[in-house]
């Protein structure tokens, strides 16, 4: 019994062991640098601080009813009721990150990519 407790402390003793493993030579450790204060950031000076534009819409419907500006993922930006032949603008503020609308009329799901901060339309 002795000798199987004795026994049992070696193994367990041999089984805790750490590896020893050389990371040096695999990873390079890169110096942290800790920023305290926003004036030690280091950002482009071409970068877009903006997280919204504004679009200006020029819509010209062709009989009276709804008008809708979606999103891609079908979120609402605004709406607005068109009267026939009637000019209609609207300034509709969208997340930088969006490139195209769809604008909703008339059954209808026109896309309309937001390459310009002046968008006309026909519906």
């Amino acid at each position: 019994m002795k000798n199987l407790f004795l026994l049992m402390i070696i193994i367990f003793l041999i089984s805790c062991q750490k590896e020893s493993t050389n990371l040096s030579s695999t990873v390079p450790v890169q110096p942290v640098q800790i920023i305290v204060k926003t004036e030690q950031l280091k950002v482009s000076s071409n970068f877009n601080w903006k997280t919204i534009k504004d679009i200006k819409f020029s819509l010209l419907g062709t009989v009276d009813g709804l008008v809708e500006i979606k999103s891609s993922n079908n979120d609402t930006y605004q709406r607005a009721y068109l009267k026939k032949d009637q000019s209609y603008m609207m300034i509709v503020t969208v997340p930088t990150y969006e490139t195209l609308v769809h604008i909703v009329y008339n059954n209808k799901d026109i896309v309309v990519n937001l390459n310009s901060n002046n968008i006309n339309q026909n519906l």
